[in-house]
């Protein structure tokens, strides 16, 4: 069994962040329990596990100081998960209305051996807003025998008549000190023989995360019961930041695909946590971003992500890449195919040295009318959307620097000017035509052929009048 699992919580005494404990105590001692709680926080802060302990406190047979005794029959179901009536829902994989209605008809059947049956409901801001509207009638008009644990790492997506209607408790963060405190649990039950001052930099190397400190500690312990300074360092530098990951992600940004991808897999041999360098990888670049954005922050640059537009496309392909991680058959293939696509992105832009030379020889309209399917063609792999709409215009006037196209509708005229795509055309063209052009639109008759209409009506699914 992981370690995770093997040592998580099984009391409220035994929670590591302190300010849920206190939360959970509070409220578990008084009179009235809510029949509803919405524990929310970051992922690996003990959302779940208490969840589960708040379970066997309502069903304890043996309840002592608002602590479950762990040796009841109830408890020894609730922990060996054989009980039917604690529900567990996965909200990411079952978020449909249908979904919450089923739970509402099997709801009003009675607990089958607890006294009370206890729905779990894991990520619950994914689902719908049909299934929200559901699950809120059931939250106003619960039935006796049942309670609610709504757990969410994204409160803000929550409807405000789902959160009036729970006891809500915010797991923050954990600090190095209580991170620590869950590891030498452990490092004890385990006979582990590590020094305090390795196990603080895997407390700093968790980022306010129990799980993650722990499936660290038991990557450490795959090589035996004792765990060198050595060996923690190593591990630290495969991809747990500093400047290897800084390295790794200028080789992504400038196209150096195969170099980036062989270190990936190397690192995964060695036992790199995916999940944990996705989101390690979308941390720095939010820190380069702010640091491009002139905002105040102690994180450090990374020389060599020179583009903004550029970093902030990169930035939003990795963040969909580690949302995706998560539930991926093979783990590694959200970052590999982001890492592959990446190279067919809009604006990877080249080494210093092979920037094209500006020419003082001004490029002439009928040149830029001889080269408009070439460059047409040279917009298509960055994005067709985008093709489909310059089909829809037709350049004008060319004064060496101002390049004047005209579009026959209002509707294309404010997609082109969307500032990405016009910087994509700009550099497009630039590229084709071996000078620097700046694109302005104008609005001119209406003389579109009705296929190229067509054409963008089925790429953007709006009528254009």
């Amino acid at each position: 069994m992981a370690y995770y699992l093997k040592y998580r919580p099984k009391k409220i005494s035994e929670l590591d962040l302190e300010s849920a404990k206190l939360s959970l105590t509070e409220i578990l001692q008084a009179k009235e329990i809510p029949h509803a709680f919405l524990f929310y926080g970051p992922k690996g802060t003990g959302k779940t596990s208490s969840a589960r302990i708040l379970a066997k406190v309502v069903n304890c047979l043996k309840l002592k100081n608002g602590e479950p005794c762990n040796k009841c029959d109830n408890c020894k179901i609730i922990e060996s998960n054989r009980s039917m009536d604690i529900i567990e829902i996965d909200a990411a994989s079952n978020r449909g209305i249908d979904d919450i209605r089923e739970l509402r008809e099997k709801i009003k059947l009675s607990p089958s051996s607890l006294k009370y049956k206890i729905y779990i409901i894991d990520e619950v801001h994914m689902l719908t807003n049909e299934a929200f509207n559901a699950l809120l009638k059931t939250l106003e008009e619960p039935p006796k025998h049942a309670k609610f644990v709504l757990c969410t790492t994204e409160v803000k997506k929550l409807p405000g008549t789902i959160l009036s209607r729970c006891f809500s408790i915010n797991f923050t963060k954990a600090n190095q000190t209580e991170i620590k405190k869950a590891l030498n649990r452990v490092v004890k039950g385990e006979g582990l023989k590590i020094q305090g001052e390795d196990l603080l930099k895997i407390a700093k190397a968790s980022d306010g995360s129990f799980r993650d400190g722990v499936k660290l500690l038991e990557q450490l312990a795959t090589n035996g019961k004792n765990i060198s300074s050595k060996r923690v360092s190593e591990v630290m530098e495969r991809g747990l930041g500093g400047d290897n990951l800084d390295e790794w992600l200028v080789w992504v940004y400038q196209g150096q695909i195969s170099k980036a991808l062989s270190w990936f897999q190397e690192a995964i041999k060695e036992g790199l946590d995916i999940g944990r360098f996705a989101v390690l990888i979308v941390e720095r670049l939010r820190d380069v971003l702010l640091i491009r954005m002139k905002v105040e922050t102690e994180a450090s640059d990374i020389e060599g992500l020179d583009n903004l537009e550029s970093l902030k496309k990169l930035t939003f392909r990795m963040l969909q890449a580690a949302r995706e991680v998560k539930g991926a058959v093979i783990e590694s293939l959200p970052l590999e195919l982001a890492i592959m696509e990446w190279q067919k992105e809009e604006l990877v832009i080249p080494a210093k040295e092979s920037k094209p030379v500006i020419k003082n020889d001004k490029v002439k309209l009928g040149q830029i009318l001889e080269k408009w399917t070439q460059i047409l063609e040279a917009v298509r792999p960055h994005n067709h959307s985008l093709e489909a709409l310059l089909k829809a215009t037709k350049p004008a006037a060319f004064d060496g620097k101002y390049l004047s196209l005209e579009v026959f509708y209002k509707f294309h005229k404010e997609r082109l000017e969307v500032d990405r795509y016009k910087q994509m055309v700009e550099e497009v063209i630039g590229k084709v035509m071996d000078q620097p052009v700046i694109i302005k639109y104008y609005l001119g008759e209406k003389q579109v052929k009705d296929d190229i209409i067509k054409n963008a009506e089925e790429v953007f699914g709006v009528e254009v009048n």
